[in-house]
Formats: structure tokens, sequence, C-alpha cells
């Protein structure tokens, strides 16, 4: 019976120490059709040298992740050039042409961590598609 007061005791004065969870929407994108079902989600820390792009290329699936530093300039086909900060989030929809993906800054490194929501481990993550 002390034990189990204790233990009431000790997880409300955890709760009190702490404000509740805030929850703030940073992202909300439709997994489109081109993209198999999901059964599998693949994710991978990408580091970029200063200046290095992507190059144009797609995914046969979708991709979401996280700047985890720097920044990248980002141009998705039909769609206006933006910068992605750390600690901004990004997607890439199956079957999308990127025409850049590229380290923003000219001296500093860059990280991205993307999730690629795979339904099979020998999917191809990239499909590099050449010069524009």
């Amino acid at each position: 019976m002390a034990v189990a007061a204790l233990s009431v005791i000790s997880t409300a004065a955890i709760a009190e120490a702490f404000p509740p969870l805030q929850r703030v929407r940073v992202l909300e994108e439709a997994v489109p059709s081109a993209n198999p079902a999901v059964k599998l989600v693949r994710g991978a820390r990408i580091r970029f040298a200063p200046r290095q792009p992507t190059g144009l290329h797609r995914h046969p699936i979708s991709v979401v992740g996280v700047v985890t530093a720097g920044s990248f300039i980002i141009k998705k086909e039909g769609e206006p050039e933006k910068v992605v900060k750390a600690g901004e989030p990004f997607f890439e929809a199956a079957g999308v042409a990127t025409e850049r993906f590229d380290n923003a800054s000219d001296t500093e490194p860059a990280e991205i961590v993307a999730f690629f929501l795979a339904d099979t481990k020998d999917r191809p993550l990239i499909e590099m598609l050449g010069q524009k």
C-alpha cells in the first residue's frame, strides 16, 4: 500500500513540474496515389558539402524529413523555389521531379534527416534524371 501511494505521489509531482505538451502543425501533405502502399519507413541522415547540389531527380516513393543543419534551396517541378532552414520540414511527393535540393551555403555544410515511405527495402529511393 505504501509503495502504491508513493507511486501516485511521484507521478503527480512529475506531472506538475512540466507544462502540458504543445503540438504545433509544421507539415501536412497528402501521400499521392503514385506512392506504393507504405509497409516500411526507411530513414537516412544525409550530409551535403558547401554548395553541394543533389541534381535533377525524383523519388518513386514519397520522402518527408527535416533540415537538421544549415539550409537548402528546394525547387520542385511546377513550384517556386524556396529556402528551407534548420528545424523546418520538407516533403517530396512520389513521381514529382525535384529540380533543386541544394545546400544554400557557399561555406558551411548542411544536413537533412529523410524518411522514405516505402513498400519494400529493395525499392530504389531516388532516380537521377540528368540535366534539365
